[in-house]
């Protein structure tokens, strides 16, 4: 191999290099050079359509996201994203990285599902939703004192939070019950009397 490699040259032969030449610009069987597609220029000019549709389309699909975040925050029993609102709740919740963070979501929605009962007794349609939100602000209350309780250290800012929440939901709730009507009524006294028992008043 030694020998050899002192007669071969370093470098390709020209006879080499013009074969290959030949072979890479000649066509393939049955195909003219001329009858090929000038691509290229074509796809060069095609390129800028192409980024601004791709811009266009980011932009309509970035401003329905926002538009249906919006709809969905804002929506009320009985609305059509109003299901995935207490599902994006509920996902929010089971991402908590504590009780602690646990109980302060769940405190959060209850306060929500109060506004709504207050705002649903003015809607007059709606008004047969009104104790199946009170059911939900009362689960969402019990499942946020179920949490505070499995912290191990309940300190005087969790007690303070509690009785804040309580005072809230005790003022709000007790404005509204004279407009519910009997079985609501007696829900959200139910209700009243389960948050009395989590801080009574001074």
């Amino acid at each position: 191999m030694s020998r050899l490699g002192n007669r071969m040259a370093a470098t390709p032969r020209p006879e080499f290099h013009a074969r290959l030449r030949e072979q890479l610009t000649q066509p393939p069987p049955g195909e003219d050079l001329a009858e090929r597609p000038q691509t290229g220029p074509r796809h060069s000019r095609r390129r800028p359509r192409t980024g601004l549709f791709t811009q266009l389309l980011s932009v309509v699909l970035v401003a329905a996201m926002v538009t249906s975040g919006i709809w969905t925050s804002r929506s009320m029993p009985g609305d059509t994203f109003y299901p995935l609102k207490r599902a994006a709740e509920r996902t929010l919740f089971h991402l908590s990285t504590d009780e602690a963070e646990r109980a302060d979501r769940s405190f959060g929605y209850a306060e929500t599902r109060a506004r709504e009962v207050e705002e649903l007794l003015g809607s007059g349609e709606r008004e047969d939703m009104i104790g199946e939100t009170l059911q939900a602000m009362e689960d969402t209350t019990r499942s946020a004192v179920t949490s505070l309780r499995q912290v191990r250290r309940r300190d005087a800012a969790n007690a303070r939070e509690l009785k804040l929440f309580v005072q809230k939901q005790r003022t709000q709730i007790s404005g509204m019950i004279p407009k519910m009507d009997a079985e609501d009524q007696i829900k959200a006294h139910v209700y009243l009397n389960y948050i009395d028992g989590l801080a009574p008043p001074d």
